[in-house]
């Protein structure tokens, strides 16, 4: 069995912007990415802050985790097929691997079957959508979402701007103190 202080299920925008943060501040943490990511379909994002001349989708993704890879996120290639939880923490299970984590942040896009085997009731349109507080965290303590499973709009900077600000929550929890990331 593995251990990490974070598991993130989902390689998009917003998991990956989420373990960026966490790694910049040395947070132990670990993405699950399937690869399926809805912006790998996307040719060409005109939108996004730095690219004014867009960038693609499979681009984007591909330099937000070689960036987060740089500052020691860890990134396996696997689905979440279930959470448990154990204790304070979690036991994420992943094929035949195990991963013990003190929190997960859910960032799967529109799949809720691990958000509804963990008992959270879901809302908004079709009852699609993952109820969280102003930082992200679930009814679950512990337990975080971001990105599209919140019900957020659906666009990559602001997928990845809801990772960036669940990861400073987090970091800010683990530490007890205000937290801010600038390089001087």
């Amino acid at each position: 069995m593995s251990e990490t202080i974070v598991v993130i299920t989902g390689g998009g925008m917003a998991g990956i912007s989420c373990a960026l943060f966490l790694a910049r501040a040395a947070v132990g943490v670990t993405v699950f990415d399937s690869g399926r990511s809805s912006l790998r379909r996307v040719s060409r994002v005109a939108n996004y802050l730095g690219f004014p001349e867009g960038i693609g989708g499979n681009e984007l993704l591909d330099r937000g985790r070689q960036q987060a890879e740089h500052f020691g996120a860890r990134f396996v290639v696997a689905d979440v097929t279930a959470i448990e939880r154990r204790g304070d923490g979690f036991l994420v299970h992943a094929g035949d691997d195990e991963f013990a984590s003190t929190f997960v942040v859910l960032a799967s896009n529109k799949s809720t079957e691990l958000a509804r085997a963990l008992g959270l009731s879901l809302g908004g349109f079709g009852d699609k959508f993952i109820g969280v507080d102003a930082q992200g965290e679930t009814a679950i303590p512990g337990l975080y979402a971001v990105g599209r499973i919140t019900g957020i709009p659906s666009q990559a900077v602001i997928s990845a701007g809801d990772g960036a600000k669940t990861a400073i929550a987090l970091i800010q929890k683990i530490r007890g103190q205000y937290y801010v990331d600038h390089d001087t």
